[in-house]
């Protein structure tokens, strides 16, 4: 039986560190809509050497995607929040798709899909959302998720929050994820670049899970493999 001794962060009436110890079996390795492609500096950079480290102590690994044609509708209201609000007026009627073709994801070589990896896709941003995610990972007897993906304040945040409600241990990688700041909420002053991504962190260290970093899962997975040998 192997364990995976990472380093964590977060937060009760202040800042906490502490190390949790997980599983290797009972623990998987969840990528959260990061199909944008090659070039993505947290993809490059934090998640694909993540990933590698996961697949080389034998992690189970997950993929979660949006797929908002399961539910391209005239009457859906992600039309009108993502359509006419974002200055398309046509997007809440026009017709649906005459056929129902899944979305492919885009996937930078760096961290695509193995055969056997699953990719679940989704209709809302929290992944545990009217899907198999949970039924699968029941399946295997996963019992912490380490994940990583986009975005921190909106589909992983949710899918997280849903993992906890499906009584899952999570950890988010902190650098494998971002944030994006709005105009008025970014403050250059702040370690995190503004005040959204500082809260957002806040609040997921205080209600939902843990926070870690890439280096330093990478680092955990080494001794893993050390212990091993």
């Amino acid at each position: 039986m192997s364990f995976l001794k990472l380093q964590v962060r977060w937060y009760s009436n202040a800042t906490q560190h502490s190390t949790l110890e997980l599983e290797v079996n009972r623990t998987a390795f969840m990528i959260v809509d990061s199909d944008c492609g090659s070039g993505n500096e947290y993809v490059e950079k934090g998640i694909a050497p993540a990933l590698v480290a996961a697949r080389e102590v034998g992690m189970k690994v997950v993929f979660i995607h949006n797929d908002f044609s399961l539910v391209d509708e005239p009457g859906s209201i992600k039309r009108e929040i993502h359509g006419t609000r974002w200055g398309n007026p046509e997007a809440a009627t026009k017709p649906p798709p005459s056929q129902r073709i899944p979305l492919k994801p885009n996937y930078s070589p760096s961290i695509q899909p193995l055969p056997h990896e699953p990719d679940f896709p989704k209709r809302e941003w929290s992944g545990f959302h009217e899907t198999h995610v949970d039924y699968h990972l029941r399946c295997y007897d996963i019992k912490n998720l380490i994940a990583v993906g986009f975005s921190q304040r909106a589909c992983l945040y949710q899918t997280l929050a849903g993992a906890v409600e499906h009584n899952y241990r999570v950890v988010m990688l902190r650098d494998c994820t971002y944030s994006a700041e709005y105009p008025d909420t970014v403050d250059e002053s702040l370690p995190e670049g503004g005040w959204l991504r500082k809260v957002m962190l806040r609040n997921f260290e205080h209600i939902i899970g843990y926070t870690s970093t890439s280096p330093e899962f990478v680092e955990a997975c080494k001794s893993v493999k050390k212990s091993a040998e």
